[in-house]
């Protein structure tokens, strides 16, 4: 019988915020026993971030919170109190894995330095992840997903050429960041086999993003040459042909393109697979000309395009050997054939919100698969079960801890 790639790993995660709970969603997802420590009352931030189920603000209602979360237990737990930072260190006795992304100093401010930490539990690995990373002069600076993109240098190639630099819409670095983290974290646990020994991981997100953006600095090092935006007019990818980008088709955007694929036809088959006798004409046939007569071309054969269904267009124009694509909509991901014939797209059922699709299995390992075992954890809903079945509280004790504030 197939077992999960990670079972009997124990993770403590007291991360607040994307990067650290994506991380140990990849953990919990592939087997880890995550157990998650938010603050009493007010729980992880996440919690208080939409969207929301039906619009309505609620830390139980949270769908980033719940994308999160699945198959990990939630417990309430105050590390700055004396009380709570005395439960901390018992909870670390059987963990494998911590995983924090306070400011660089702030563990050791109340009393929980890595040097402690490390003589307790020497097997003890902990990931931390920081804006700008442990060390270096703007260790101690706050930032967000908009500094990470800045400062990577992703911005400076996104958007229009001769306008501002644009940002992507979705908070991309906090996921590559919790990805990159999670690998990391798997990687340490194999070294640990070898040399019996845990570690510090110090992952900075200015550094996760700007390993997304290698060809600038490496072209300047090189060259000199300084990488501009691609994009030379909004909606084109190349040199100011329009039909070269995102384009309106009638019923959406396709992503047009006369790029060939493995097969390489020429570009004289494309207007035959259209029937466009127009664009037959030879000053189409190179590169060149189509960048030399870039109007024409996009005036031939932008109206056409936009008669055109997106799928119809993108599957017709793949089969026969060209690189096109189309801008899925929410909507379209979710009946996405594709997706659907891979069982990307799981059905769950949260005890307030009810029954929801998520993504579910994000890669195959046949030999020790992916497994969902349990829906995002109600704020502080494993307390009894961690604090009074794993480290012999009784319940009159959980009482006290709650009316103190530690818990």
């Amino acid at each position: 019988m197939a077992t999960t790639a990670l079972d009997n790993i124990r993770v403590l995660d007291i991360s607040d915020g994307i990067s650290g709970a994506y991380c140990t969603k990849y953990l919990a997802d592939y087997g880890a026993d995550v157990i998650k420590i938010e603050e009493p009352n007010t729980g992880n931030t996440t919690r208080h971030m939409g969207p929301f189920f039906h619009d309505e603000p609620h830390r139980e209602k949270s769908l980033l919170y719940f994308y999160l979360n699945c198959n990990k237990r939630s417990v309430t737990l105050d590390i700055s109190k004396n009380t709570g930072k005395k439960i901390f260190l018992e909870l670390l006795v059987e963990m494998d894995v911590l995983v924090e992304n306070f400011q660089p100093g702030y563990l050791e401010q109340i009393g929980l330095t890595y040097e402690e930490l490390k003589q307790k539990f020497p097997n003890l690995i902990i990931l931390s992840l920081s804006s700008f990373g442990q060390t270096g002069p703007r260790s101690s600076h706050f930032g967000n997903d908009l500094i990470y993109y800045a400062m990577s240098g992703i911005m400076h190639i996104s958007g229009a050429y001769g306008r501002s630099p644009l940002k992507h819409g979705h908070p991309q670095s906090y996921y590559m960041a919790g990805m990159t983290a999670a690998y990391t974290v798997t990687a340490a646990l194999f070294s640990r086999l070898t040399n019996n020994s845990g570690q510090q991981i110090d992952v900075s997100l200015q550094e996760v993003s700007t390993s997304h953006h290698y060809n600038g600095p490496t072209r300047y090092s090189y060259t000199g040459a300084v990488e501009s935006r691609a994009t030379k007019i909004e909606g084109s990818s190349f040199k100011g042909v329009k039909f070269e980008g995102i384009v309106k088709s009638k019923d959406g955007y396709i992503g047009a393109s006369s790029q060939q694929g493995r097969q390489r036809p020429l570009f004289s088959t494309y207007a035959e697979m259209l029937d466009i006798p127009e664009l037959s004409d030879e000053k189409f046939s190179t590169n060149t000309g189509r960048i030399e007569n870039a109007q024409e071309l996009d005036e031939i054969l932008l109206p056409i395009l936009e008669q055109w269904n997106k799928y119809d267009y993108f599957d017709k124009t793949m089969s026969e050997g060209w690189v096109t694509g189309v801008v899925q909509t929410p909507e379209d991901l979710l009946n996405c054939p594709q997706l659907k014939n891979r069982e990307y797209f799981i059905e769950v059922e949260h005890p307030i919100i009810g029954k929801i699709t998520i993504p579910g299995e994000i890669f195959r390992l046949p030999n020790c698969p992916w497994k969902f075992t349990r829906t995002a954890p109600l704020l502080g809903q494993h307390n009894t079960e961690i604090y009074c079945q794993e480290l012999n509280y009784n319940k009159d004790d959980v009482i006290i801890l709650r009316q103190g504030g530690i818990i």
